[in-house]
C-alpha cells in the first residue's frame, strides 16, 4: 500500500502542523514559567485547547480514509501518546488551577507528536489495525498507562529537583514557581493510581483479545514481561508509602526510571518494527 499521508495532500499538511501548534503552546507555557509574561499567561490556556482540537481533527481526517484505520505502528502510537499528554494535563490544569507544571507535560507531548511527524513521511502502510471492543480498549488503556508512567516520572523528577533545591537553601525561580513538595507529592500518587489502572486494563482487555481469537499468550516475550514488571512495581508503589513508610523521594527515584525504561522501550521499538504490538498481547 502507498504512503497514505504522501497520497493526501491535505492530510500530510495537517499532519505537519499540528506539532507546530504543540511547539508554540509550549512556548508559551515556556515563557510564563519563566518569564510571567502576561500575554503568554492569558494565550497559553487557548493555544492549548486549540492544539488539541487541531490533533483530533488531524486523527478524524486520518480515519475518515478510505481503508484507514488506526493501528498499532509507532505514527500512531506516538501521535496518540502526544494527544492524551495534552489531555491529561488539560484535565489536570483545569481541575486543579494549576499550571506550573504546564511546560514541562506539553514539552514531553511535543516531543512525541514532532517524532510521530517524522514517522508519517516513512510510513508505507497502515499496519496491522485493530478491531473490537476488547482491542481497541486494550490499545487506549495502553496508551493512557504510557502518559501516566510519563507524566508520574516528569513529576518526580520535578520533585527531586525542588528537594534538592531547598535542601541547599536556594530559593531560587524552581522553588517560586513549581508547587510545593506536599502538592508534587499527591500529583505523583495519583499519577501512579491512574497509570496502575490504565496498564491493569492494558493486561486483561489484551488477555481477553487473546483468548477470543485463540493466540497462545507468549509468557517469555520481553516487552509483555516489560509490562508485567511495570504494572508490579506501579502496583507496590501505591502501598509501599502508607505500609513500610517509603518516602516520595525514593519512590521518585524508582518511577523515573521507570520512566526511562519504557521511554526508550517505545524509542526502540518504533526503529526496528513497524507495529509495537508483533507480538505483544
Amino acid at each position: 500500500m502507498a504512503n497514505i499521508f504522501l497520497e493526501n495532500s491535505l492530510l500530510f499538511a495537517l499532519t505537519q502542523i499540528v506539532p507546530l501548534f504543540y511547539i508554540v503552546t509550549t512556548a508559551l507555557y515556556g515563557i510564563h514559567f519563566f518569564k510571567e509574561t502576561p500575554l503568554a499567561g492569558s494565550l497559553k490556556q487557548p493555544a492549548l485547547i486549540l492544539t488539541v482540537v487541531m490533533h483530533v481533527a488531524d486523527l478524524g481526517l486520518l480515519t475518515s480514509t478510505a481503508g484507514y484505520r488506526l493501528n498499532y505502528s509507532a505514527y500512531n502510537l506516538m501521535s496518540m501518546v502526544a494527544l492524551t499528554l495534552a489531555i491529561t494535563y488539560m484535565f489536570i490544569e483545569f481541575t486543579t488551577k494549576s499550571d506550573k507544571t504546564g511546560f514541562f507535560v506539553i514539552a514531553f507531548a511535543t516531543g512525541s507528536a514532532l517524532f510521530s511527524s517524522i514517522l508519517s513521511s516513512q510510513t508505507v502502510d497502515s499496519g496491522p489495525a485493530f478491531s473490537g471492543l476488547r482491542i481497541g480498549v486494550h490499545l487506549i488503556a495502553a496508551i493512557f498507562g504510557f502518559s501516566s508512567v510519563a507524566i508520574a516520572g516528569l513529576y518526580s523528577g520535578m520533585y527531586l529537583v525542588l528537594f534538592r533545591q531547598i535542601r541547599l537553601n536556594r530559593f531560587g525561580l524552581l522553588f517560586q514557581r513549581l508547587p510545593n513538595l506536599e502538592a508534587l507529592g499527591l500529583l505523583i500518587m495519583h499519577a501512579v493510581a491512574f497509570g496502575f489502572f490504565f496498564l491493569t486494563v492494558t493486561i486483561f482487555a489484551g488477555i481477553l483479545e487473546q483468548q477470543a481469537s485463540r493466540q497462545a499468550i507468549n509468557l517469555f516475550e520481553p516487552r509483555l514481561i516489560s509490562l508485567i514488571v511495570i504494572w508490579l512495581l506501579y502496583g507496590i508503589s501505591l502501598v509501599i508509602k502508607p505500609l513500610f513508610g517509603w518516602d516520595i523521594k525514593h519512590m521518585a527515584v524508582l518511577l523515573i526510571a521507570l520512566f526511562v525504561l519504557v521511554t526508550a522501550l517505545l524509542f526502540f521499538m518504533s526503529l526496528v518494527t513497524p507495529s509495537f504490538h508483533g507480538m505483544m498481547i
